[in-house]
């Protein structure tokens, strides 16, 4: 029986849309059992508290999702976290309003993208090194900006950000929802979407097509520069303070989240949905982890033995099946 492409787009949009609510079906029974013998966990207060912290890891998943589904990676996180953070805090001590130091600092983030993405498609440097370094000068230029030292005491309205609620839900998980909710959208509803995932299946047919792979990179790149940078304006709400390398234990978070998703790391698979829930397993996995008592130290080797683990199954799995289409 054959298929049209768009009944195939349907029942692949199906199987995603199960995948989704089998995870989370996952997510609440697992932990639930878990909770039950942790002191603390299932308490509300505490589960608000991990999904606020987890609304950052999913906001940077957001920009990470698009970028490992071109085949690429976005190692500046961190330091765009840090630089943008830094750069919005210091300018609303100077007394700038709060909106416009915010859009300052996503305009500084966005534009780090953009050179990652100017450097991948313009120069052929791999996403790898461009990002490394560019991540490695914005955590210079926050350390540089107030010379190694820590800024806080912003404006209470910007902390409520961070840390208020509406209707018994923080308000870093709203804008959390609006990011996926986006990303989503852009991934499964555009035809710039569909051209990311046509770059990461096969940059070779896209270019004979005649598709722009300049602006798939410009703005996949771009886009990952915008989340990571609101990522560390959220960071630094929640916190009420800004420390020049505050952003660093996010990018394995945000990898890793990307990765129980769903993710596939070799390219061209991937939903912004399914990684916000790889981001709340690994926010969980981590809380459950402290009310352990296990130390931080611990807990990144943790994270890392299974993101090696998650994306071996992937390879293998990825070969298996072009095994299997070769003998066909």
């Amino acid at each position: 029986m054959q298929y049209s492409e768009g009944e195939k787009a349907m029942v692949g949009g199906k199987k995603d849309y199960l995948k989704f609510l089998l995870g989370v079906a996952l997510v609440v029974v697992v932990f639930t059992i878990l909770g039950t013998q942790i002191r603390g966990f299932l308490s509300f207060r505490n589960l608000m508290n991990v999904c606020r912290q987890t609304s950052i890891i999913a906001i940077c998943a957001c920009g990470m999702t698009m970028v490992i589904i071109i085949k690429g990676i976005d190692l500046s996180v961190p330091g765009v976290i840090s630089c943008c953070a830094m750069i919005n805090g210091i300018l609303m001590l100077q007394g700038w309003p709060i909106p416009l130091a915010m859009l300052v600092a996503l305009a500084v983030g966005t534009a780090m993208g953009l050179f990652n993405g100017a450097m991948v498609e313009k120069l052929e440097i791999p996403a790898f090194i461009t990002t490394l370094v560019m991540g490695n000068i914005g955590r210079g230029l926050a350390l540089i900006m107030n010379k190694g030292d820590s800024i806080g005491g912003f404006p209470s309205a910007y902390v409520f950000m961070g840390n208020g609620t509406w209707l018994g839900i923080p308000v870093s998980n709203y804008i959390m929802v609006l990011f996926v909710v986006v990303t989503s959208i852009l991934m499964g509803k555009t035809r710039l979407g569909t051209y990311i995932y046509a770059l990461g299946g096969n940059d070779l047919v896209v270019k004979q097509q005649g598709i722009s792979t300049s602006l798939v990179n410009f703005f996949v790149f771009g886009f990952s520069g915008f989340c990571a940078a609101m990522a560390g304006i959220l960071l630094s709400a929640q916190l009420d303070t800004v420390h020049p390398v505050q952003g660093e234990p996010y990018l394995m978070d945000a990898i890793a989240g990307c990765v129980i998703g769903g993710v596939n790391m070799l390219g061209g698979e991937g939903k912004a949905y399914l990684a916000l829930i790889g981001a709340l397993i690994i926010g969980f996995l981590r809380n459950i982890l402290n009310l352990l008592g296990v130390h931080p130290f611990y807990q990144n080797i943790f994270v890392g033995v299974i993101i090696i683990v998650i994306v071996g199954i992937s390879i293998a799995r990825k070969n298996n099946v072009m095994e299997k289409n070769k003998a066909f």
